[in-house]
């Protein structure tokens, strides 16, 4: 009976039930409350507008459908043609629209899809580069992640915009590895059409793969020079469908040591990507975006080349108040993404960089070059925005997987020490929290490293972890020549683990928190679909509720223009008397949508309330500007 082989059937069938069992459990929890009606205003109350201004003309992208006030081409916060994002990601919730009809649970449905799907793709990348273990352990860590949880219920500073990046980046890497692996221009191709998908998703930040691409063959030409094709390497060549043994001077050489070894460096990275295949991924790519952007020369030039000079100016421009020094991305942003264990993540990479000089094996190749390349571009930037890393997080959690999973492989004490010290470092040493509230708390500031100085804490576990490897390091050495180094490494991998399962209950339970929040702003969702029914297709809101973005909501739910008249980013208040006549000129006609109990001189159109929930009542009040001053 063939018992080798049983097992590897039982193991891999096992293997498939806990990934299933992740995708499942990551998507149902994610879809708990997915359909909240609070809409955030930065940034999906855009998209949301847009993208429900889609479903009457799928080519033409607009956030004021009908801008019946004076606008300028520059300010996408009131723009009509709306090119701050490019089209993929829109396109995706449009359909979802067309679906599902036009509500929040459609808005953030993609979202949703697009998690699962990415952590599948984890395990898929993370189990060819290292092994099944490593793809799992990486896979759970994104099925939960807080950030991501948070971005797909539209909570943070993102939503579909970059989860759909996220997605077909992933994909394009995929299909990259895939090229590597079989040398097939297919999926050269695959993956530059698919960076291109991720370029109209959220522009030049989808070029990491075309970054990992040309690292892979700088690294891989480089070795080559160094290291020349052997006679043993062409020898195994020719040994490949000899299953025996190499065959040498007429004698059979069957050392299975000898064959692993040959085999091993034949698979290293060493002549396996050309430069040619580089050109064919960036041609794929050119000309997938190549449309759009023909399009938008076309028909609306200057909006599309001014948001085109926008992104570019993220560079060396302070864009938003979002300019910050080079240590926040590091410092303050990248800790939301591995709450807990961020330190512990930090000290595997590094790690992981040393293996990497000592031996250039296409795993860390890759994963390394995917992680640095989104973070070094983001740090030398002057404008950072909190979600711009997101794309490094499947590359960082597969490095902190794959230190976890080596760990638990026989004799293996170098990786048990590394991911020992690592817990023990972020136990011991208090932190794990970025302290800084505001983006704009440090823009008066003239420090070389502000966020490190806030968040010192992350170098003081850093520290911390250096020390304990160094302990552990040297404590096996000096026990390596008894049996007790056995029961040594058994007992910190077994504490190692009790300690990240403990972790692991916490990260869970934090995006359980996300699904559990269930922001409920009903007042614009139902009056909102009693202004379509009543109200006709010209009118045009003056809304007099001061939250940030309430607007966005009205405008979603109502499908009509509407005007803030004050909120705390505005410097006065806007003169809704003189621009309700600019309105009503346009075509328009002018309406005071009124939360509050301020006396308007203008006749009474619509009143109601609605129920908020806990005993509270909502009234409001639709007035027609009737009398223009």
């Amino acid at each position: 009976m063939n018992f080798v082989g049983a097992n590897l059937k039982s193991q891999f069938t096992f293997v498939k039930i806990v990934l299933l069992c992740i995708l499942i459990a990551s998507g149902v929890l994610v879809l708990r409350n997915l359909g909240h009606s609070g809409i955030t205003y930065w940034d999906e109350g855009f998209h949301a507008v847009v993208a429900r201004n889609l479903t009457k003309h799928p080519l033409k992208f607009t956030l004021y459908d009908q801008p019946w006030l004076p606008y300028d081409y520059k300010g996408w916060g009131e723009n009509h043609i709306w090119l701050h994002k490019p089209p993929v990601a829109m396109w995706t919730i449009w359909l979802s629209h067309l679906i599902f009809g036009i509500n929040t649970f459609a808005l953030r449905l993609p979202s949703a899809i697009s998690l699962v799907v990415t952590t599948w793709l984890t395990y898929r990348i993370a189990a060819d580069l290292f092994d099944k273990r490593t793809g799992l352990i990486a896979a759970f860590l994104q099925a939960f992640n807080p950030f991501l949880f948070q971005s797909v219920h539209g909570y943070r500073y993102s939503d579909h915009i970059d989860i759909a990046l996220l997605l077909w980046v992933q994909v394009s890497c995929w299909f990259l590895l895939r090229a590597i692996r079989t040398g097939k221009r297919k999926h050269y191709i695959l993956s530059g059409v698919t960076m291109g998908i991720a370029y109209l998703s959220k522009s030049y930040l989808a070029l990491i793969t075309f970054g990992i691409a040309l690292v892979v063959w700088v690294v891989t030409w480089y070795a080559g020079q160094r290291n020349p094709i052997s006679k043993e390497e062409r020898e195994l060549k020719d040994w490949q469908g000899n299953p025996k043994g190499i065959v040498r001077n007429g004698v059979e050489d069957g050392s299975t040591e000898r064959r692993v070894k040959y085999l091993t460096r034949l698979t290293e990275p060493q002549g396996i990507i050309k430069k040619r295949d580089i050109g064919l991924q960036l041609l794929a790519a050119i000309a997938t975006v190549a449309p759009w952007t023909i399009y938008c020369l076309i028909y609306y030039r200057k909006e599309f080349l001014w948001e085109h000079k926008r992104v570019l100016d993220h560079l060396n421009t302070d864009i938003e108040s979002w300019g910050a020094s080079w240590d926040r991305p590091l410092f303050d942003y990248m800790p939301l993404f591995y709450p807990m264990f961020y330190t512990a993540l930090v000290a595997a990479v590094l790690c992981l960089i040393v293996v990497l000089f000592k031996r250039w094996q296409l795993a860390e190749l890759f994963m390394l070059a995917w992680s640095i390349g989104v973070i070094v571009p983001h740090t030398l930037a002057q404008t950072k925005t909190p979600s711009a890393t997101m794309i490094a997080v499947p590359p960082l959690l597969i490095c902190l997987a794959a230190v976890i999973s080596r760990a638990w492989q026989r004799r293996d004490w170098i990786y048990t020490s590394i991911w020992a010290a690592g817990m023990f470092a972020i136990t011991v040493i208090s932190g794990g929290r970025t302290l800084v509230e505001s983006r704009d708390q440090f823009d008066e500031l003239n420090m070389v490293a502000p966020f490190i100085q806030t968040n010192f804490w992350i170098i003081e576990q850093l520290i911390g972890f250096g020390v304990l490897l160094a302990i552990f390091a040297g404590a096996y050495r000096l026990i390596r020549q008894h049996n007790s180094q056995r029961w040594f490494l058994l007992g910190l991998r077994t504490v190692a683990l009790a300690i990240a399962l403990f972790y692991a209950g916490h990260y869970v339970h934090a995006a359980y928190k996300v699904t559990e929040r269930n922001s409920k702003v009903p007042l614009y969702e139902t009056s909102g679909q009693r202004l379509q029914r009543e109200l006709p297709e010209n009118a045009c809101f003056f809304l007099d509720d001061e939250r940030v973005g309430a607007h966005f909501d009205l405008m979603y739910y109502a499908d009509r223009s509407t005007y803030q008249i004050y909120n705390k980013h505005m410097k006065k208040p806007r003169d809704f008397k003189r621009q309700a006549k600019q309105a009503r000129a346009a075509g328009a006609i002018p309406y005071i949508f009124s939360v509050k109990e301020t006396t308007y001189d203008y006749p009474l159109f619509i009143e109601g309330e609605v129920d908020l929930g806990n005993g509270k009542i909502q009234k409001y009040r639709v007035l027609e500007i009737t009398e223009i001053q």
